[in-house]
């Protein structure tokens, strides 16, 4: 039942939002007919004016009106709710700036009062925190028996909502995203603070297209902190959120490190790659076990087109023990960045001093000179690339005279006419001729030398090359090489454009990755000597295959990886 209007005029004074004088004036505008009866009506007005919220007319609107200030903040509206309270949109009373307000919800039966313990460990870790891709923490503090920390407020929805809402999400806005999540954790790491709860609804996404972190309430602080941890993590007790908790924080939670948001981030680009969780299951137990005893999922048995490195980065991320994992954030982010480099959709024309890539300058055709100038390949294996100019038009030789009979033919002027033929005949010849050299110079292709030794692809190897628009021009297997199995270098002609190339043998070896501008009659020669060797092999993943091998191999793969 909505109160009078005067009781709304003196519930607005106590929240601070207006005086009865304010009122006064502001009603002083309207007709007799438009006047508030009552404070529902009176609400009405305000909220049409923007003076006050919806939300702020519905607490207000009561004989006991519910609180509208915590501090120096005014509540505008409801954001959402969790385990932990409530997020208010607050602003700011003398700077009238708008920021995120988290109010701690006790309850009755609470005896440990852990609320309270993780509001106060989720104080101390955003106070130790400034960073970017982190939401900022502005202030804290009580307010009638309630505590309340103010944090920045960030425009734009969580990444649950967003995948729940749109379903799978591109792999190219994944690896942005995942990339800046690993960078703000990486920074936490380095201030001894693990969040232990990393998924997709605690990683927001601003306008802007940042990615920020939030909800640290149950971090871990790993330093002089350390106290606060048996008291909000009792024995036996687990935290976190199932779908994405490492085994080990399942099995117990005071002894995960850095390695735990690890494995969280792996399971939570899965969830966005694909719109399901790693290992789903009707009850909690089922699912904590499924992390520990399951194969790990192929992200190939959702997505037919994703990048092989891609698939190879989740894998090691979700790896069930700790030290198969990357052992380092910024391990992942540097994985994440050569994933990115091969997989770009848009390459900007740069000039590189790589060595592995060495452009020849076009040669140059004199038609007039009958002349052709080369230059030398700076590569020991070719000494020059030569080339023979099209063959000139040869004279055309006066006609000798024949006598004619025809008396029309003696005539001068039929002598005039035919020699005028001859000169246009040769003229539309040497027009010709021109034309058709200018078009093969126009329409020339370049060349790209992949110099790959045959020694080199004993095993399954690959040579992928993408156009800007990241659609394969060129893929040579194993399997398929298109008569290019015992070719070295290979030799393969592009029209101009950028490009991104990717050479992959074993998984003993990192992929040589790279870009390059093509232009008309250039030759690219890209090195696939040099390979850097990977880690897999000492962590014994050597046995996972490339792209071109059996789905049996892989299965039987992951059922070895899974016991």
């Amino acid at each position: 039942m909505p109160v009078s209007k005067k009781l709304f005029i003196v519930n607005l004074e106590n929240a601070g939002i207006m005086t009865e004088q304010q009122v006064k004036q502001r009603l002083a505008d309207l007709r007799k007919e438009q006047q508030p009866i009552d404070g529902e009506t009176l609400a009405a007005v305000l909220v049409e004016d923007g003076i006050i919220t919806s939300y702020q007319a519905e607490r207000l609107n009561r004989e006991q009106p519910k609180n509208l200030r915590y501090g120096n903040y005014q509540i505008q509206s409801i954001l959402g709710k969790g385990g932990m309270g409530t997020v208010y949109k607050a602003r700011h009373l003398t700077m009238k700036h708008d920021v995120a307000i988290k109010v701690i919800s006790q309850k009755k039966d609470d005896e440990t009062n852990s609320r309270f313990k993780r509001f106060q460990r989720e104080v101390l870790a955003a106070g130790k925190l400034s960073h970017n891709n982190i939401v900022s923490a502005l202030d804290a503090g009580e307010e009638n028996g309630k505590f309340f920390l103010v944090m920045e407020l960030v425009q734009g929805d969580d990444l649950g909502k967003i995948s729940k809402c749109e379903g799978e999400l591109p792999v190219d806005e994944v690896i942005n995203y995942m990339s800046q999540t690993a960078v703000g954790l990486k920074y936490a790491h380095d201030e001894g603070i693990v969040h232990r709860d990393i998924k997709p609804h605690n990683l927001l996404l601003s306008s802007d297209g940042t990615i920020k972190i939030l909800d640290l309430g149950l971090v871990s602080l790993q330093r002089s902190e350390d106290s606060l941890e048996d008291s909000l993590t009792g024995q036996n007790q687990i935290i976190g959120t199932v779908d994405y908790m490492s085994p080990e924080q399942a099995k117990d939670v005071h002894s995960v490190d850095a390695r735990a948001d690890i494995y969280s981030l792996g399971c939570t680009m899965f969830r966005l790659l694909t719109g399901t969780v790693p290992y789903p299951g009707t009850t909690t137990i089922s699912r904590l076990l499924a992390h520990r005893d399951n194969p790990i999922p192929s992200l190939h048995d959702h997505l037919s087109d994703i990048p092989e490195l891609l698939a190879r980065i989740f894998r090691r991320m979700v790896a069930k023990e700790p030290e198969d994992r990357y052992q380092t954030m910024n391990e992942v982010i540097e994985a994440f960045e050569t994933c990115r480099l091969a997989n770009v959709t848009t390459i900007p024309v740069i000039q590189t001093d790589d060595p592995s890539i060495t452009t020849v300058e076009e040669f140059s055709l004199d038609l007039e000179k009958d002349e052709i100038s080369t230059v030398e390949v700076e590569r020991e294996e070719l000494d020059s690339i030569n080339a023979t100019a099209p063959p000139l038009p040869t004279k055309v030789k006066a006609t000798p005279k024949i006598a004619s009979m025809n008396v029309s033919d003696q005539l001068p002027g039929s002598r005039r006419t035919g020699k005028s033929n001859y000169f246009l005949t040769f003229l539309a010849l040497i027009i010709l001729t021109g034309a058709a050299g200018a078009g093969w110079y126009m329409s020339r292709p370049g060349y790209i030398e992949v110099n790959f030794p045959v020694e080199y692809r004993d095993g399954p190897w690959i040579i992928e090359i993408k156009d800007h628009n990241n659609k394969n021009v060129v893929l040579l297997t194993e399997r398929d090489a298109d008569g290019h199995e015992d070719t070295n270098p290979i030799r393969l002609s592009l029209v101009p454009g950028n490009y991104t190339y990717a050479l992959m043998r074993s998984i003993m070896f990192f992929p040589n990755t790279g870009r390059f501008e093509m232009e008309r009659g250039k030759t690219i020669l890209i090195d696939g000597v040099d390979w850097e060797t990977s880690d897999l092999q000492e962590l014994g993943l050597t046995n996972e295959v490339l792209p071109g091998e059996s789905d049996h191999s892989t299965n039987a793969d992951d059922e070895v990886k899974g016991n």
